[in-house]
């Protein structure tokens, strides 16, 4: 088998795309054909989902969104790093974190940066964008509200898969181990491989007021990935970071002390005080713990193997 690390990089670029779209066609394909049949809803009828909608159809759109995550972004990125590398774990950075604590670490820098992120996202949607902008807004957090209607434990557990556990893995494979692979192979260093992931990483959310907040988190996520040497801690922060909300939303409907605390719109600053204390706290910590990913990182080959290429080039010659 050849694999795609024979092929100079513009072409495994376009590979790597071409595998994307690929993807996609299929998942429209099932999306427009088959979801009728089996469920009785065309398409179109979930992109405009509310709190009110039927819970069947709320239901469905759940589903439709995990298979999506899926389709889009955790099955290309294993499938290129399966076609690319004969070691595709090693490839997308699968490994133990360097050291244990930093699985604690990246958790409490997650925990940290929630209220400050929170913040900014809440300023920017003080900002006048137009109607159109706001009206595009308002359907995509129409929508979210829907996805986070959980009646039972059944239903947290679905929304938990969905919206934690399925992007975590599939977007940290897609971003930080497929595109910011390639983006440091052009870059001298670090910088321009994690803001290009995290720009890439923020369009690809709709959350328009929340961009500023996504593409921050985006560059957190780079940043563990490259501190820890580990993918499984970028993941973890990742799903930790979705799953927080998940799990908060699930507890405003079961506990009564938790949802007075929710329906308050304003959170007390202190509590964005106390994260960034906490932020800068752990982040100190995991710098002080680093076990960061080695210069050779994005290498195809190993310097084994090119030694050997090198020597049956000039055993042929």
């Amino acid at each position: 088998m050849k694999y795609f690390r024979s092929y100079p990089w513009g072409l495994q670029l376009i590979l790597f795309l071409l595998l994307i779209f690929s993807m996609m066609l299929f998942a429209g394909f099932m999306a427009l054909t088959l979801l009728p049949k089996f469920t009785g809803y065309y398409y179109e009828q979930l992109l405009d989902i509310n709190e009110l909608s039927p819970v069947t159809l709320i239901n469905t759109a759940v589903m439709v969104q995990g298979f999506g995550s899926l389709f889009v972004f955790l099955i290309p990125a294993f499938l290129f790093a399966y076609l690319t590398h004969p070691k595709p774990a090693e490839y997308l950075g699968l490994k133990p974190a360097g050291k244990p604590v930093q699985l604690v670490l990246v958790i409490l820098i997650m925990l940290g940066a929630m209220p400050v992120l929170q913040l900014i996202e809440g300023l920017i949607s003080h900002i006048n964008f137009g109607a159109a902008v706001r009206k595009e807004q308002a359907a995509n957090d129409h929508m979210m509200n829907a996805y986070l209607i959980m009646p039972s434990f059944a239903a947290f557990i679905r929304a938990f898969i969905v919206i934690a556990i399925i992007p975590a893995i599939g977007e940290e494979m897609f971003f930080r181990g497929v595109l910011m692979r390639f983006a440091k192979k052009r870059s001298r260093n670090m910088l321009l491989p994690i803001v290009f992931t995290a720009v890439i990483f923020s369009y690809s959310h709709t959350n328009i007021y929340g961009y500023l907040s996504i593409f921050l988190a985006g560059v957190l996520l780079a940043v563990i990935y490259y501190l820890t040497g580990s993918l499984l801690c970028s993941i973890l922060a990742h799903m930790f970071f979705n799953g927080f909300q998940v799990i908060l939303t699930y507890m405003n409907n079961t506990n009564a002390t938790v949802k007075s605390f929710l329906d308050n719109n304003a959170m007390p600053f202190y509590f964005v005080i106390i994260g960034a204390a906490l932020f800068s706290g752990s982040f100190y910590l995991l710098l002080k713990n680093k076990t960061p990913l080695p210069e050779n990182w994005t290498d195809d080959f190993p310097p084994e193997e090119k030694k050997d290429e090198e020597w049956d080039f000039m055993s042929k010659g």
